[in-house]
C-alpha cells in the first residue's frame, strides 16, 4: 500500500504543478526557447521569410538599390533589423559593399552539412538566420553560385511578446497534460496491490 500512496502523491503533485502551468507564470517563451520553440516563433520565421522572399525580388526584378532602401523600410516603419551576409561571412551594406568583418556564426551556418534556420532570444530580442540558396534566379546577380549551394544569409532581428500566443500553446499543452495525469491518478486509486497478492496466495 506503501507503493500506492507514494504513486497517489507524486502523481497529485504533478497534476497541481500542471494546473499551475496553465496560468500565465514563468517560464516563458524565451526562457524555454531551447527546449522548445513556440508556435509564436515559428510565426516570426514565415514573416521574416515573407520579407526575404520580397527583397530577392525587388533585387531581381528591379534596381538591387532599391532591395536595401526596402530593408531600410522595414526597419524603420516595423522595428525589425535585417542583415545581408555573403558566403564569407561579411555584412553586404550596399550592393557590392562589403564589410571588413566575417560572422562566425554566418560562416558557421552556411558551411555546415545542411544549413537550416537558426534562431535564439537574449534581452526581449528574437534573432533569426536564413541561409541563402543558390536558385536559377540568383544567378543573375551572382554566377559563381552552384546549383544546391549556399551563397549568403539574412539575419533578422525584432523585438517579441509571445504571452498571448505562448499562453493559448501552454493552456492546451498543460489541459491534455492534465487530464492524462488524472487518468493515471484514478487507476492509481483503484489499484490494489494487496489484492494482487492474497489472490496469489489464494490460488496455491
Amino acid at each position: 500500500m506503501k507503493v500506492k500512496y507514494g504513486f497517489s502523491a507524486i502523481l497529485s503533485l504533478m497534476i497541481l504543478f500542471s494546473v499551475f502551468q496553465t496560468f500565465s507564470v514563468p517560464p516563458y517563451a524565451g526562457d524555454i526557447y531551447t527546449l522548445y520553440k513556440s508556435g509564436y516563433f515559428r510565426e516570426l520565421d514565415r514573416g521574416f521569410s515573407v520579407i526575404l522572399e520580397s527583397f530577392m525580388g525587388i533585387k531581381t526584378l528591379g534596381r538591387p538599390v532599391f532591395a536595401w532602401i526596402f530593408l531600410q523600410d522595414i526597419e524603420k516603419n516595423q522595428g525589425i533589423t535585417v542583415s545581408l551576409y555573403d558566403r564569407f561571412g561579411r555584412k553586404v551594406t550596399a550592393p557590392g559593399l562589403y564589410g571588413s568583418d566575417r560572422d562566425a556564426e554566418i560562416r558557421g551556418i552556411i558551411e555546415s552539412v545542411n544549413p537550416e534556420i537558426k534562431g535564439g532570444v537574449s534581452g526581449g530580442r528574437y534573432r533569426a538566420i536564413i541561409p541563402l540558396k543558390c536558385e536559377n534566379k540568383c544567378r543573375i546577380c551572382h554566377n559563381e553560385c552552384a546549383e544546391n549551394s549556399y551563397f549568403g544569409a539574412m539575419a533578422f532581428e525584432r523585438d517579441y511578446d509571445a504571452e498571448i500566443y505562448y499562453s493559448s500553446e501552454r493552456v492546451i499543452i498543460f489541459s491534455v497534460l492534465t487530464v492524462l495525469l488524472s487518468g493515471l491518478l484514478f487507476f492509481v486509486l483503484r489499484w490494489d496491490p494487496g489484492r494482487n497478492v492474497k489472490e496469489l496466495f489464494d490460488k496455491k
